[in-house]
């Protein structure tokens, strides 16, 4: 706001006074009347007057005006007058100030806290891309092409069934313990992802722990373990793995 603007001189100040107040005679009132219709400034000034006066009707402000008034009252009756409108004005700018303190403090408090679980999730979480890896058994290695390519192919379920039957056959099989996690997390089975993630990172001889690591987190991000995930990246962050930068973001948004 431009506080020029609603500057007024000492002659409209007395007649918007007495105008509120009822101190004008009937010539007057007309006048004042008429030159609200011509004077644009004027009736700025007469609504920004009747803002203030609204604005202290509350009875906690109206007391503390009265506390203000003990302080100082002013010997002649035009500096009184203004001191009164002064402080109204200051009562007014410092409710305002006031207002805008608190809900700058509650923007923070909200903010800290605006990343949920699932914001964090769908900014952070990516499916893993193919690994080509290779067993012992030809047979296997046939069945992990055709559930990879399911995978890709985005047809989790599909994937899960033929990862399942690679698992019956070798339960040691990292590759589809790792992918079978990841398939778990993209039709929401968190629980079941962690575990395929848990049996990767105890194995402890393969490609996949660090990515297991990080994806663990997630896991616990979506069953609403917030603390347990809190503590995943954590010990990513304090590591020296290849998702160290993009743990300590979430961090920023987690703590």
């Amino acid at each position: 706001m431009n506080l020029k603007k609603y500057m007024m001189s000492d002659m409209n100040f007395d007649r918007i006074e007495d105008f509120l107040d009822g101190g004008l005679s009937d010539d007057q009132l007309k006048e004042f009347e008429k030159d609200l219709l011509d004077d644009p400034d004027l009736q700025m000034e007469l609504d920004l007057h009747q803002e203030v006066d609204e604005a202290i009707m509350e009875n906690d402000i109206m007391d503390l005006r009265s506390k203000l008034d003990a302080i100082e009252i002013p010997p002649k009756e035009q500096e009184k007058r203004k001191f009164k409108y002064l402080t109204k004005w200051n009562i007014v700018a410092a409710s305002l100030a006031l207002f805008i303190g608190l809900g700058s403090l509650m923007f923070l408090v909200n903010n800290k806290n605006s990343y949920s679980n699932e914001k964090v999730y769908s900014n952070y979480y990516k499916p893993y891309a193919i690994v080509n890896t290779r067993s012992a058994d030809a047979n296997i290695d046939n069945m992990l092409v055709t559930a990879l390519k399911s995978y890709e192919a985005r047809d989790y379920h599909t994937a899960l069934t033929l990862f399942r039957q690679i698992l019956d056959k070798d339960s040691t099989n990292i590759t589809s313990n790792f992918y079978s996690g990841i398939s778990n997390l993209e039709i929401n089975e968190y629980h079941k992802a962690n575990k395929n993630f848990t049996r990767v990172i105890k194995h402890k001889n393969n490609l996949f722990i660090e990515q297991s690591e990080w994806y663990i987190g997630f896991c616990y991000l979506m069953t609403n373990e917030r603390d347990k995930a809190i503590k995943q990246f954590n010990t990513i962050a304090r590591g020296n793995s290849f998702y160290k930068a993009k743990a300590q973001e979430i961090l920023s948004k987690l703590e």
